[in-house]
C-alpha cells in the first residue's frame, strides 16, 4: 500500500576530505564482508563439517523448469543479505564459543542462525522427488545425478537431469456413467485443460479433476466429489504419446444393502427449495425465534440470474436491513439448481456489506421418505448474519506532513454503517493541526513562532452499496461490487503569508468489472479555492512573474469529470508474476465554458470567464501507472514501474491549477531528491527556492530489488529515473520545456538502499537515495562523483508501505 510518506533531507557538514571519507566508508565494509564470508566456514570445517552454500540445477532440456527442481533440493543454504554474506551464521558463530550465558545464547539463536551443514543423505534423498517431478512432467524414465564440490570449508551441490523427449497428450476420451451426467459433460469437456499435442503433465490432470468437480457442483450436483473421477493413461513409446480416458463413475453402493451384485446409483441434481434469511441471528437465537416468525418477501426479476420473481423467508425480529437490500446480495433463488459459485458469491456480497461479524450460508438436504430416488433432490438454504456494531467513533492524534508542512494534529471521526437500513455508510470527520511552514526567505515576515501555521476542517461522506443511476446496468457482471459515493468537505488554512479556504463536493461511482478489473467514475467533482494574501507576499509573487506561482495563490474553481481504470491480477501467496495498472483521465471546465459562450457571459479584468465571481479552470489531464512484479526466489522479488502523465490547459486557463500539476521527487518517486524539488527539465537555479516545482508533463521509471534480511527486516535496492517538463518554453524556467532531442539529458537518475520493517499489519520504510545524475546542475557537474561523496548527499525518505 502507498500511504503516509515523509521526505527528509539531512545536512551533516564533514570537514575531512572526500577521498578520506570514502576510504573510511569502504574499508570497514570490505573487512566485514571478508570476515563474515570466511570465518564461519573455517570454524565449521574445524568442527568436522562443511557450510552448505548453494544448490544449482543443470538441465539437459530448455523446457525443464530449474526453479521448480531446486525447491526439492535439501539442505537449504542460509539466507544472504544483499546476496553477499550470511550475517545470521556469522552472528551465531560469534556468540557460540566461550562461556555459555543466557545473553549469548539468545543472541546466537534469535539474532543468529545455525549454520546449514552438508548432509549427503539429504542430497541423495532430494533426487527422489526431482525424478518424480520430471516423470509427472512427461519425461518418463528420467534420472537425476549430482556432484558435490568441497572447497575452503564450503560445499556446493550441483544436480543434473538426464531425460528423453517428453511425452505428449494423445487422444482425450470420456467414459461417463449416467445419462444426466453425460448430457452436462458434453459442455464441460469443451473447456478441458487437457489438449491433444500438449506436453504430458500430471499436475494438469490434477487440475482437470478439480475443474470438472467444480463445474458439476456449480450446475446442481451438490454431493459430487472428485473421488468419482478417474484417469486412465495409455502410453505409446513409439509415438511418445499418452492417451487419456476420463472415467466418471456413478455413486457407490450404499452401506447396509445386502445384495450379491454391485449396485451403482446415478448422481442426483439438487435444487434450492426454501431460503431463510436471518439478518440478526444472535438476537433472534437468544429470543427463541422460529421459522414461523418469517416474512415472505417477493424479489423483483431485476438481475441477470432471475428469470421470474422469487420469494425469500426473512426473519421479522429486529430486521436490520430492508428486504430489498438483502435480496440484492442474494444470488441463490428458489427453484434454481444448487451452485457452489453462487453460494460463495452470496457469502462474499453479504460479508462485504460490512454489517456483520459473521456470515454463514448453509444448505441442508431435505430427507426422503423411501429408497426410491426421483433423480433430483431439494435443499433448504439457511443464511445467518451475526451483527457487528453499527456506530463507530475514532479519536486520532497524528504527525502530519503535506507539501512540506510538518506538524501535529488530531481528528475526531464518526461512522454509521447502516444509516438508512440499506447498508449505507455515513462518514463524518473533524480535524485540526498546528504546522511548521517552510521558510520562504521573504523579508518582513514574522518567523518567531515554532508552529506558524494552523489548519482545520471537516469531511462528510455517504456511501451507497449500489449504483444510483436513472437507468439500470444489467451487464456489470456477478463480481461487480458497486458503490455510489457523495463527499463534501471544507478546509481552513491560516499560513504566515496567506489564508486559504478550500471546499469541495463530489459524486461518483465505483464498481468491479471482474476479479481483476475495477472502474471509478466521478461525473461531478467541484472544488473551490479562495485565498487572502499578505500584501508583502502579493508583491513578491508578482515579481516572480511565472503564472504557476500566481495560480497557486489565486482564487480559482474547478468543475471536473474523472474516470479511472484499475487492473490488478495478483494472486496472494501464489509466487507468480503479476501486473498492476491504473489509468486516469480528467476533464474540467468544458460545461462551464459552453455555458459562458452560449449566454455570452462577461469576463473579468484579465479576460477570464468566472462563476460566482471566481475564475474557473479548463484543462484536460491524463496519466497512467504500470507496474510489474516478478518473484525471483523465495521471499525475493523485483518490482518494475513506469508512469507517464500530461496535462493541457486551454480555453479559460493559461496554466494547470497547481494541485493538478505533476511533480517529481519524494518517498514514492525519485527518492534521491526531496518532494517537489526536481525539474522542470534541465532548469538550473543558482538560488535555492522553497517553492514547489510542478510541470505539465511527467515521466518516471523505477526498478527495485526486494529481499529478506532478518526476521521482520527486509531490504530494497532501487534505481529511479524521470522528471517533469513544461509544455511550452518559459523565460522563468530556461530549458524547462520538453525537447525530444534532449530527453535523455534531462532525465534525473538516483539510486539507493531501503529498509522495510514488516510488522504484518503495516510496513515502516526508510529509503536513502543518492542523485546519480542531476539535470538541474551545470553540465560539468551533473554526474555523481564517488570520490566527493559525503553523508549529506543522501536524501532520506520515511514512509508507510511500499513506494509502489
Amino acid at each position: 500500500m502507498n500511504g503516509f510518506a515523509l521526505n527528509l533531507h539531512t545536512f551533516h557538514p564533514m570537514r575531512n576530505s572526500s577521498l578520506l571519507s570514502l576510504v573510511r566508508f569502504i574499508i570497514p565494509v570490505l573487512l566485514v564482508s571478508v570476515f563474515v564470508s570466511c570465518s564461519p566456514a573455517k570454524r565449521v570445517q574445524k568442527r568436522g563439517g562443511y557450510l552448505h552454500v548453494s544448490n544449482t540445477i543443470k538441465t539437459d532440456r530448455p523446457g525443464i523448469n530449474s526453479d521448480d527442481l531446486v525447491n526439492f533440493a535439501q539442505p537449504k543454504p542460509n539466507n544472504k543479505i544483499l546476496g553477499l554474506f550470511r550475517s545470521g551464521v556469522w552472528i551465531n558463530d560469534l556468540f557460540s564459543g566461550g562461556r555459555d550465558t543466557r545473553t549469548k545464547r539468545w543472541l546466537a539463536t534469535k539474532l543468529g542462525k545455525e549454520p546449514v551443514l552438508l548432509d549427503s543423505a539429504y542430497v541423495d534423498n532430494s533426487m527422489i522427488p526431482m525424478t518424480i517431478y520430471l516423470n509427472n512432467k512427461g519425461y518418463f524414465g528420467a534420472k537425476v545425478s549430482r556432484t558435490i564440490q568441497l572447497k575452503r570449508g564450503r560445499s556446493k551441490v550441483r544436480y543434473f537431469t538426464h531425460t528423453s523427449e517428453p511425452f505428449k497428450f494423445g487422444t482425450i476420451s470420456y467414459i461417463i456413467a449416467g445419462d444426466s451426467l453425460r448430457y452436462f459433460m458434453d459442455g464441460i469437456q469443451k473447456s478441458s485443460l487437457l489438449k491433444p499435442g500438449k506436453q504430458y503433465d500430471a499436475y494438469l490432470i490434477r487440475d482437470e479433476r478439480e475443474r470438472i468437480t467444480r463445474e458439476l457442483r456449480d450446475i446442481g450436483y451438490y454431493a459430487f466429489s472428485r473421488e468419482y473421477i478417474f484417469f486412465e493413461i495409455d502410453t505409446s513409446e513409439y509415438q511418445r504419446t499418452a492417451d487419456v480416458a476420463v472415467r466418471i463413475e456413478n455413486l457407490r453402493p450404499r452401506s447396509g444393502i445386502k445384495d450379491d451384485t454391485v449396485r451403482y446409483l446415478n448422481h442426483e441434481r439438487y435444487f434450492i427449495n426454501n431460503i431463510y434469511v436471518n439478518s440478526n441471528f444472535a438476537d433472534a437465537a437468544s429470543m427463541g425465534v422460529t421459522q414461523t416468525d418469517t416474512l415472505a418477501f417477493r424479489a423483483k426479476s431485476d438481475t441477470l440470474l432471475r428469470k421470474s420473481p422469487d420469494f425469500y423467508q426473512i426473519y421479522r425480529t429486529q430486521l436490520r436491513l430492508r428486504p430489498i437490500v438483502l435480496s440484492r446480495s442474494l444470488f441463490i433463488f428458489p427453484g434454481q439448481p444448487y451452485s457452489q459459485k453462487y453460494i460463495n458469491l452470496t457469502y462474499n456480497r453479504l460479508q462485504n456489506l460490512g454489517l456483520s461479524r459473521i456470515v454463514s450460508v448453509n444448505v441442508n438436504p431435505l430427507a426422503v421418505s423411501n429408497d426410491t430416488l426421483l433423480g433430483y433432490r431439494l435443499l433448504d438454504c439457511d443464511i445467518r448474519m451475526v451483527r457487528a456494531p453499527v456506530n463507530m467513533f475514532t479519536v486520532d492524534a497524528e504527525g502530519t506532513v503535506a507539501g512540506g508542512y510538518f506538524g501535529i494534529g488530531s481528528s475526531l471521526g464518526y461512522r454509521n454503517r447502516n444509516i438508512f437500513r440499506g447498508a449505507e455508510t455515513l462518514r463524518l470527520k473533524l480535524k485540526g493541526a498546528f504546522e511548521l511552514e517552510p521558510d520562504f526567505n521573504i523579508e518582513g515576515i514574522d518567523k518567531s513562532s515554532i508552529f506558524n501555521s494552523l489548519e482545520s476542517g471537516f469531511e462528510a461522506g455517504l456511501d451507497f452499496p449500489t449504483l444510483l443511476t436513472p437507468f439500470k446496468f444489467k451487464r456489470l457482471g456477478l463480481n461487480s461490487k458497486a458503490t455510489t459515493s457523495v463527499d463534501m468537505g471544507f478546509n481552513y488554512q491560516q499560513r504566515t503569508l496567506y489564508t486559504r479556504y478550500v471546499s469541495y463536493l463530489s459524486f461518483g461511482y465505483e464498481w468491479n468489472a471482474s476479479q481483476v478489473a475495477r472502474h471509478l467514475f466521478t461525473p461531478v467533482e467541484l472544488s473551490s479555492v479562495s485565498i487572502v494574501r499578505d500584501s508583502i507576499f502579493s508583491v513578491y509573487l508578482k515579481d516572480l512573474g511565472d503564472p504557476r506561482f500566481l495560480n497557486q495563490y489565486t482564487d480559482h474553481l474547478v468543475l471536473a469529470m474523472k474516470y479511472s481504470f484499475v487492473f490488478n491480477n495478483q494472486v496472494l501467496n501464489s509466487g507468480k508474476n503479476y501486473w498492476f495498472l491504473r489509468g486516469n483521465i480528467e476533464s474540467a471546465g468544458n460545461v462551464l465554458n459552453l455555458y459562458s459562450n452560449l449566454f455570452d457571459a462577461k469576463t473579468d479584468i484579465n479576460g477570464n470567464y468566472t462563476l460566482f465571481g471566481i475564475r474557473y479552470a479548463q484543462y484536460l489531464r491524463t496519466d497512467i501507472d504500470i507496474r510489474f512484479y516478478q518473484p525471483v526466489r523465495q521471499e525475493q522479488s523485483i518490482a518494475y514501474r513506469t508512469a507517464f502523465g500530461i496535462g493541457v490547459p486551454y480555453g479559460n486557463s493559461l496554466a494547470l491549477p497547481f494541485e493538478k500539476g505533476f511533480f517529481a521527487g519524494g518517498a514514492n518517486g525519485l527518492r534521491g531528491w526531496p518532494i517537489r524539488s526536481v525539474g522542470p527539465g534541465e532548469y538550473y537555479s543558482k538560488v535555492k527556492s522553497s517553492f514547489e516545482r510542478v510541470g505539465d508533463i511527467w515521466m518516471e521509471a523505477n526498478i527495485e530489488y526486494r529481499f529478506p534480511m532478518y526476521s521482520f527486516l527486509n531490504g530494497g535496492l532501487f534505481l529511479d529515473a524521470g522528471n517533469i517538463w513544461l509544455l511550452k518554453e518559459s523565460q522563468d524556467f530556461p530549458q524547462g520545456h520538453f525537447q525530444a532531442s534532449r530527453f535523455l539529458k534531462s532525465l534525473a537518475v538516483d539510486s539507493g538502499l531501503g529498509l522495510r520493517f514488516d510488522f504484518s499489519f503495516f510496513i515502516f520504510r526508510i529509503d536513502g537515495g543518492i542523485p546519480v545524475y542531476d539535470p538541474g546542475k551545470l553540465s560539468g557537474s551533473r554526474w555523481f562523483r564517488p570520490l566527493k561523496f559525503q553523508m549529506r548527499d543522501i536524501n532520506w525518505n520515511f514512509g508507510i508501505g511500499y513506494p509502489f
